[in-house]
C-alpha cells in the first residue's frame, strides 16, 4: 500500500469522481464524459504499469489534468499546454500532488530557480522555486507504486523540425484542413453553449471569432478592453460588426483600476493563482470581472481565445538571426549566441537584475534543460529557440492566464494548443514559419467571414490620445541624445500611462518613478508581487 495525497488550491477547476477503489480527479471541459471511459480502461488492464499510463492518455481530450489514487498506484498527468498545472514531492515513501507548487513548498528555496524567476516571471524545466518540489512539464505524466516503481516521463516534446519537404502548396492545404478540423471541434465540444471571445486587433483571435462565423456557429459574442479609444478594440469592434456578432467594451482607466487593486477579489485571486512556478497574469481579469457583474458572462458561457497562435505559427523565431545559422545543427559553435538572444528577449523584467553574474545562472539553467531534453535528437538552432520558450514561457507563464477564467469558475478551450494543430506546426519548414508566412498567407486566402482583407489591417497607436504629444515632445529631446536614453526614460516616466490594462494603477506613481530599478513592464512588478506571496519577501523589499 502507497501513500499518495492530492492538494486542491482554491480554484475550482477539478472534478472529484470516486469509483470502487480509485479515486479520480478531473479537470477540463465535458470531464463528465471522460471519465467513464477512463474507468473503463482501468478496469481492462490486468498488469498494472506504464502501459496503462498511456492507455489512459489516449483516452483524454486536448485539455485537461487528472489524477488517479488508488491504494496501490497513483497517476497523475497535464496536456500539452500544461492547461491544468499538477505539482509533486516525494519524501518518506509518500507522494503529495497538489494544483499549486506553494502548497507543497519546503524551505529549501532553489537559488538558481529564483534567480531566473524575478528575471522572466518563470522558473525554467520542471523546477520551482523549492529544491523539494517539482512540476510536471506540459505534456507529461507521472507513474507511481513505490520508489522502485516511479516513472516521470514526457509522453509529448515540442521539437519542430522538417521531416519531409513538401510544397508550399500542400502546406497551405493541410493548414487549412486543421484550422477546419480545430473550429468544427470547438463547436462540437461547446454543446450549443455561447462563446465568449476576447477579440483583439490581432490574427489569432480574430481566426477563432471568423472561423466560428464560417461555419456557421451563431451564439458568439466578442469583448474587448481597455483604454479609450484604443487601436485594439477599434478594429475588434470592426470585426465584430462585420461577422455579426454582438460586441461590448470595457474601459479601464487609472480611476476604475487602483479601486479593482485595492478589492478583496483581486487579492484573492492572486493568492490562489500564484503558484510558486510562474507569474500571475492579470490581462483580462478587470474586464471579465466587469462583464460577469453586467451578465455580459454567465456561467454556462466558454471562454475561447487565441493563446498561442502567433507563437506556434512561427512569430516569435527571432529575426536578427540569418536563416542559415537557424537551420544549422552544430551545437558548440553557435548555442553560446542562441542562448544570449533568449536571455535578453524574455529574462529582462528588471534591467538592474541582468548582471553577469545572473545570467551565467539562467544560462546554466536553460543549457542544462537542453541537454536533457535534446540528447536524442540532433535538431536544428530555430527548434531549440522554439522548445525553450514552448517549455518554460508559454506552458508557464502565458498559459496561466487561463486561471483568470478558473478563478470565476468559467469553462474554457484554447483551440490552437490542440494537440493536432501543435504536432502539423512542429513538421512545417523555417522558411514558412519566419515572419507567420504560411499562417498569414493561408488566413488571407480563406478570408473567413470577409475579415481578412486589407481595411482589416490595424495599424498601432498610443492611448490614451494626450500622450502622442508628451512622447513626440521627449522623443525629439532625445534624438540628440541617444535611443538607449530615451528607452530608459520611456519606460521610467511614459510607460505608466500608456499601459494598455493601466497594471501599474496598483502602484503610486512618484513611488513607481522613484524606484531606481528599471522595470520593463507591469509584469515586472507582479513578478515581485508573486515572490512576495511564494516565498514571503522579494528582492525590493527594504
Amino acid at each position: 500500500m502507497i501513500t499518495t495525497k492530492f492538494y486542491l488550491g482554491k480554484l475550482k477547476q477539478w472534478s472529484y469522481f470516486k469509483f470502487n477503489n480509485y479515486e479520480i480527479w478531473l479537470a477540463g471541459l465535458n470531464s463528465e464524459k471522460q471519465i467513464k471511459n477512463i474507468y473503463d480502461v482501468i478496469n481492462k488492464i490486468k498488469i498494472i504499469d506504464t502501459k496503462l499510463c498511456n492507455k489512459i492518455l489516449q483516452n483524454l481530450g486536448n485539455h485537461f489534468g487528472i489524477v488517479i489514487i488508488s491504494q496501490d498506484w497513483s497517476f497523475a498527468a497535464v496536456d500539452y499546454s500544461r492547461g491544468y498545472p499538477i505539482y509533486w514531492n516525494i519524501k518518506d515513501n509518500a507522494l503529495k500532488l497538489s494544483t499549486q507548487a506553494n502548497l507543497l513548498s519546503e524551505k529549501n528555496i532553489n537559488q538558481d530557480q529564483l534567480i531566473a524567476f524575478r528575471m522572466s516571471g518563470y522558473t525554467t524545466h520542471d523546477s520551482t522555486l523549492w529544491k523539494e518540489v517539482k512540476s510536471l512539464k506540459a505534456g507529461s505524466y507521472l507513474f507511481y507504486k513505490n520508489r522502485k516503481h516511479f516513472h516521470c516521463k514526457k509522453y509529448f516534446t515540442f521539437f519542430p523540425r522538417e521531416l519531409k519537404k513538401l510544397s508550399h502548396k500542400r502546406y497551405m492545404l493541410e493548414l487549412t484542413n486543421q484550422i477546419e478540423k480545430l473550429i468544427k471541434q470547438s463547436i462540437k465540444e461547446v454543446n450549443g453553449n455561447t462563446i465568449i471571445i476576447p477579440l483583439s486587433a490581432g490574427l489569432d483571435s480574430r481566426l477563432i471569432a471568423s472561423g466560428l462565423k464560417h461555419f456557421n456557429y451563431k451564439n458568439v459574442k466578442c469583448f474587448s478592453y481597455g483604454l479609450k479609444n484604443n487601436y485594439e478594440a477599434k478594429m475588434s469592434k470592426k470585426i465584430s460588426e462585420k461577422l455579426g456578432y454582438e460586441w461590448t467594451f470595457v474601459e479601464i482607466n487609472h480611476t476604475k483600476a487602483r479601486k479593482f487593486y485595492q478589492s478583496k477579489k483581486y487579492i484573492n485571486y492572486l493568492q490562489y493563482s500564484n503558484d510558486g512556478c510562474a507569474t500571475s497574469t492579470i490581462q483580462g481579469l478587470l474586464a471579465i470581472d466587469e462583464l460577469i457583474k453586467r451578465g455580459y458572462i454567465n456561467k454556462s458561457d466558454i471562454l475561447i481565445n487565441g493563446n498561442s497562435g502567433d507563437f506556434i505559427s512561427g512569430g516569435h523565431i527571432p529575426h536578427t538571426i540569418s536563416k542559415n545559422i537557424l537551420e544549422r545543427k552544430n551545437l558548440e559553435n553557435f548555442l553560446d549566441k542562441i542562448l544570449n538572444d533568449h536571455i535578453e528577449k524574455h529574462y529582462s523584467l528588471w534591467d538592474n537584475l541582468k548582471t553577469d553574474h545572473n545570467k551565467k545562472v539562467v544560462k546554466k539553467e536553460l543549457y542544462n534543460q537542453l541537454k536533457s531534453e535534446t540528447k536524442k535528437c540532433k535538431i536544428s538552432f530555430y527548434s531549440l529557440i522554439e522548445f525553450l520558450e514552448f517549455e518554460n514561457r508559454q506552458t508557464k507563464y502565458v498559459v496561466n492566464s487561463q486561471r483568470i477564467y478558473d478563478y470565476y469558475n468559467l469553462n474554457w478551450l484554447l483551440p490552437l494548443w490542440n494537440k493536432a494543430f501543435i504536432k502539423f506546426w512542429e513538421k512545417v519548414p523555417l522558411n514558412y514559419k519566419l515572419k507567420q508566412r504560411l499562417y498569414i498567407e493561408t488566413l488571407k486566402k480563406l478570408n473567413y467571414g470577409g475579415v481578412w482583407t486589407n481595411k482589416f489591417d490595424s495599424k498601432h497607436y498610443v492611448s490614451p490620445k494626450w500622450m502622442i504629444y508628451i512622447r513626440f515632445f521627449f522623443k525629439m529631446f532625445f534624438f540628440f541624445i541617444g535611443k538607449d536614453k530615451w528607452r530608459i526614460f520611456e519606460k521610467k516616466y511614459l510607460n505608466y500611462w500608456t499601459e494598455n490594462i493601466c497594471g501599474l494603477s496598483s502602484i503610486n506613481f512618484f513611488n513607481f518613478c522613484n524606484n531606481h530599478n528599471i522595470a520593463r513592464s507591469y509584469v515586472s512588478y507582479y513578478t515581485l508581487i508573486a515572490e512576495k506571496i511564494n516565498l514571503g519577501f522579494n528582492w525590493q523589499d527594504k
